[in-house]
């Protein structure tokens, strides 16, 4: 029973190296985490304006996508998974962590989870630097998290020296009135929906090839299946963003469309790459 639970948790990547690595990566977390948050204390003024809040659901959602997209990677592509659940634990924290955000915009506690989430970048491409294998999976989740720390300081952060020195306190902490969001309703429009479409079937043409199957030889039928097989997965990763946006603002969320094909990208990387992974290291 022993032996199989052990085998069973290693088709999964959970082994006693990659629980270790993954301890490790949490405590340079935590490092880096501790010095940007005591720089954004001391060099930052930070408002608890609407722009954080958003800040802290759109986190939430991203990490919300790459653990359930973890889940899938894992339970459909074992052999060569990409996105591993030693992971989770690390994710689940800083997700926790900006929910908190969310229901609560005090300065110290967006200073907080920014720099949960900024450490979490640095230690990611230090340990690129240091040699360890970091995918494109990845890097595509990191440009996403860096693209909304950028949207957090655009909308919420200023120096203390522009503070000082600006000539509107108002201006200076960028709080605003925000224009209201018009609901969207849920469902992809025709041109995303075709492009979905196209996108699936060829990615499950691309799988094929990557499996060194000859495209004359590829059969119509199992490219129909690996193809509505991605777009299912699409949608449910996609009903993951669009639940959390209802059950806290009770209509549809307005970014569904962009974040539907975000959930595609991590998706089709989890699958592609895992393909290529199973390709170059046999088992």
């Amino acid at each position: 029973m022993l032996d199989e639970t052990t085998a069973t948790l290693a088709s999964r990547g959970i082994t006693l190296a990659s629980l270790g690595g993954a301890y490790l990566v949490l405590l340079g977390n935590l490092v880096a985490a501790i010095g940007c948050f005591v720089a954004a204390r001391s060099k930052l003024v930070i408002s608890p304006n609407r722009t954080a809040k958003h800040y802290g659901l759109y986190v939430v959602m991203v990490l919300a996508t790459v653990g359930i997209a973890t889940a899938l990677e894992n339970e459909l592509v074992r052999d060569g998974a990409v996105l591993q659940y030693t992971a989770l634990p690390q994710i689940f924290l800083i997700a926790m962590l900006h929910l908190w955000i969310y229901h609560d915009q005090q300065p110290w506690l967006i200073a907080l989870g920014a720099s949960a989430l900024a450490g979490a970048i640095l230690t990611v491409i230090l340990a690129a630097l240091l040699g360890a294998d970091v995918q494109i999976s990845h890097w595509l989740t990191l440009v996403v998290l860096a693209g909304l720390l950028a949207y957090l300081t655009w909308g919420a952060i200023s120096t203390k020296r522009a503070f000082m020195t600006a000539d509107s306190i108002y201006a200076s902490s960028k709080e605003g009135l925000d224009a209201r969001v018009t609901p969207q309703t849920p469902w992809l429009g025709l041109p995303q929906g075709i492009a979905l479409v196209a996108a699936s079937v060829i990615l499950a043409l691309a799988n094929a090839l990557l499996r060194g199957d000859d495209i004359s030889n590829i059969p119509a039928i199992s490219v129909a299946g690996e193809s509505t097989l991605l777009l299912g997965l699409t949608l449910v990763v996609g009903g993951v963003p669009a639940a959390i946006y209802w059950l806290s603002h009770k209509h549809w969320m307005p970014e569904l469309t962009r974040f539907v094909w975000l959930v595609w990208m991590v998706v089709g990387f989890a699958f592609t790459y895992g393909n290529i992974l199973t390709r170059m290291y046999p088992a």
